[in-house]
């Protein structure tokens, strides 16, 4: 999502904020208005929430295909 919003909206955001995206918000607190404490915080709650997601498509992947002759 970021390099082709970066690209349209030349990184501001484009008309009324329609491609500010939270990766190119993420990258204009850090490198745009000098903010990085705030973009790396901004960056830990991605990771966090990226690594829950993964978790529970994880966890949940066995129960998404059954083949046949498979007793469970």
């Amino acid at each position: 999502m970021f390099s082709s919003a970066y690209i349209i909206s030349n990184g501001t955001g484009g008309p009324a904020g329609m491609t500010n995206f939270y990766t190119l918000y993420l990258y204009k607190r850090a490198f745009s208005d000098s903010q990085m404490g705030y973009a790396a915080a901004m960056a830990w709650v991605l990771l966090i929430v990226v690594a829950i997601i993964a978790f529970v498509l994880f966890r949940t992947s066995k129960s998404w295909v059954h083949y046949q002759g498979d007793n469970r």
